[in-house]
């Protein structure tokens, strides 16, 4: 694969989403008294707990596994090519590596996530792999798993606090924050800024995570240009609030920012979600509505689809929290859609793979990685930066990238 050059010098002195570390516990904002939860993945506690006490069932040296390592992967969904370039990835470097990689698909159902932990658990697989669909259900399996005697990495989503080993993911929060930020920056700080969001899945992390952040961006940024004197903390705080209260009611006015979303649609991560939804906006909103802001490229992709459809384009913006796709780096540079972040499937599941082998032959000690591990820097994708991300090797259906090393708990604090 190619490099992903950008991002390298960043990965030395950062993973996650934070800011300063306050100066005690005592200190520490609101915000951070609401983790775990599912719409703040990516945010990390400058006080987070040390995990190394968890048993995780991890192998007590390289090498204790029979003629070939047994790898029992549970996949959310193969519903769009990010899941596809996941395992296809994986596929590659279990071959590779010399593993047998059985895969599930759960469609979305957490019966069916538990049903395959419980096949892997009868075949005594070395490890498993999930992509939880819900995330109390996923704690529960890991559980199970963990009792006899079989690790478990997750990917995509951060389960609740469970004995997994880490959980592979780009930072979802962070990426849709920055990408926020972006969209006010596009704007005179006294407009009125209307929206819609396209979630994948409420209760999703992953998906409530994107769509959060971007709301929380939007608020943090338009709350420095307008001198309110918020911290981050203060933004992300409002924007959490604002996020929960749109999942109840549909819909928020935050008028000390100029800023309101006015409807939400579930869009199942696709492109004829997005479409869907958008319509459904346009019938509703269409006169007030300013921008879309949807939690991955499909969506957004499927908005601008629909926007074409009723001759709108251009007059309503899409911005992305995710993914880079090379379609949607497209759309970036062609004008067509205002932003995205930057989230490789490829990446995340060569990622997975790399960690299976540090641990399973390489010897490496994994027993105190956060519950999130391989957050990588947010980083965005506009029209004036997209080009450095477009790969020249057609092959890949994502931006260039480097998967980054590991990080312990004692390496992100110091």
């Amino acid at each position: 694969m190619k490099h992903w050059k950008n991002s390298i010098a960043a990965l030395a002195t950062t993973t996650m989403l934070s800011v300063s570390a306050p100066a005690s516990a005592q200190d520490k904002h609101e915000i951070y008294t609401l983790l775990p939860h599912s719409s703040l993945s990516g945010v990390i506690d400058p006080h987070m707990s040390d995990r190394s006490g968890i048993d995780k069932a991890l192998p007590e040296a390289p090498g204790q596994y029979g003629d070939k390592l047994q790898i029992g992967w549970t996949e959310i969904t193969l519903g769009n090519p990010w899941f596809v370039g996941v395992i296809d990835v994986a596929k590659e470097k279990a071959e590779e590596y010399g593993y047998e990689l059985d895969v599930q698909v759960a469609d979305g159902d957490p019966a069916k996530t538990s049903a395959h932990f419980d096949t892997f658990i009868a075949r005594g697989v070395d490890v498993i792999v999930v992509d939880p669909t819900d995330l109390a259900s996923a704690a529960i399996d890991a559980e199970r798993a963990v009792e006899a005697g079989i690790p478990v990495i997750a990917l995509g989503t951060v389960p609740d606090e469970s004995p997994i080993v880490t959980t592979v993911l780009f930072n979802p929060y962070g990426n849709g924050f920055t990408a926020g930020q972006y969209v006010a920056q596009q704007y005179d700080k006294d407009q009125q800024i209307n929206a819609a969001t396209l979630i994948g899945r409420v209760g999703n992390s992953t998906a409530e995570s994107r769509v959060n952040g971007l709301i929380s961006g939007f608020i943090y940024e338009r709350s420095q240009q307008l001198g309110l004197n918020w911290s981050k903390e203060d933004a992300m705080l409002e924007g959490f609030n604002r996020f929960q209260e749109l999942n109840k009611k549909g819909s928020f006015h935050a008028d000390a920012v100029n800023f309101s979303v006015l409807a939400q649609g579930v869009a199942h991560w696709t492109e004829e979600g997005g479409l869907d939804a958008t319509e459904d906006f346009l019938s509703a909103h269409g006169d007030t509505l300013d921008v879309i802001l949807a939690g991955n490229d499909f969506m957004g992709i499927g908005a601008i689809g629909a926007l074409e459809n009723q001759n709108r384009s251009g007059d309503i913006k899409v911005a992305a929290a995710a993914d880079g796709f090379r379609v949607a780096l497209d759309l970036v540079q062609s004008g067509d859609m205002m932003v995205t972040a930057l989230n490789s499937g490829t990446h995340t599941g060569e990622g997975v793979l790399k960690l299976i082998h540090e641990i399973f032959d390489g010897g490496r000690d994994a027993n105190n990685l956060p519950m999130g591990s391989y957050y990588t820097p947010p980083q965005i994708a506009t029209k004036d930066n997209v080009a450095g991300f477009i790969d020249e090797d057609d092959s890949n259906p994502f931006f260039k990238y480097e998967v980054p090393e590991f990080r312990t708990i004692e390496e992100i604090r110091h």
